[in-house]
């Protein structure tokens, strides 16, 4: 049988019990608030995150792992098959191109794979290669079913305000919606892997109304989805009640918090969906 090994980087957002239960190797990118640096998720979960967020007065800096992190995190596995690799979008950091460096760096194939996607996006792609691996698929199985989910995944996410992503420089075409009329709340997605707009609208009431009018339009007979948030665990909750109330079929497989990188550039409050047709 094929030894296929995954790695990914924290910007997945998942517990680091996940990744241990899973068999896959998380290399963390760093957040620092001024001279203090820390691992995303490793040393900086989110309930740390977050009130640290709220109480500086400047936007945290974010960098990526080095080339040698991934060429240390590869080598574990140079007795392996191969190694597939899964980032967040290559427009939104440069994680992409240490792993891509590394790869060529190692005696072991790897696949870089740019899910043009963050957070709970990338971590559902993550999770249909462990299916995939455990299921004993061979390299180019899991190749065309990678190529499938970064096409045909999508993520919706609605910020409590554009702040973060402007100061951050991540905001994309979403400049389109900034803009100060009272209550006007930005629906965002990605698109090739950059932020754009998606749609905006006037207060949380309508948020939710756009996202499940969009989801009850999909063709699929079920949706795979995943919810995340940014401490708002209420507004999760909600979105999945409007779901379940709409009556569309679905199965939650991810669910979780934003961490400490992805969280610095999208700031509390923000909340979005993952979601995958079937059929």
């Amino acid at each position: 049988m094929t030894k296929i090994a995954i790695v990914t980087d924290s910007t997945a957002d998942m517990a680091l019990t996940y990744y241990d239960e899973n068999d896959v190797t998380m290399v963390p990118l760093m957040v620092r608030f001024g001279e203090e640096a820390y691992k995303d998720w490793v040393e900086m979960p989110p309930e740390r995150f977050y009130p640290m967020l709220r109480a500086s007065d400047i936007l945290p800096k974010t960098s990526q792992p080095s080339v040698q992190e991934f060429i240390e995190a590869y080598s574990k596995y140079e007795s392996y098959d191969h190694i597939f690799s899964i980032h967040l979008s290559g427009h939104l950091s440069g994680t992409i191109q240490s792993a891509d460096i590394a790869s060529r760096n190692v005696n072991v194939p790897v696949t870089v794979v740019d899910s043009k996607l963050a957070s709970v996006g990338t971590a559902f792609i993550v999770n249909e290669t462990i299916k995939a691996r455990n299921a004993g698929n061979d390299v180019a199985e899991i190749t065309a079913l990678i190529e499938g989910l970064v096409r045909d995944t999508r993520l919706l996410f609605c910020v409590d305000t554009l702040k973060y992503l402007e100061l951050g420089g991540r905001i994309g075409k979403a400049q389109a919606l900034a803009g100060s009329i009272l209550n006007i709340k930005p629906i965002l997605t990605l698109e090739d892997g950059v932020v754009v707009p998606f749609k905006k609208v006037k207060g949380r009431k309508k948020i939710f109304k756009e996202i499940v009018e969009l989801l009850s339009a999909q063709s699929a007979e079920r949706l795979t989805i995943g919810i995340i948030h940014a401490d708002a665990p209420e507004a999760a909750r909600e979105l999945e009640g409007h779901i379940k109330d709409a009556g569309i079929d679905y199965d939650l497989v991810l669910a979780t918090q934003i961490g400490s990188v992805i969280g610095t550039y999208v700031g509390p409050g923000t909340f979005g969906i993952m979601y995958y047709p079937h059929g």
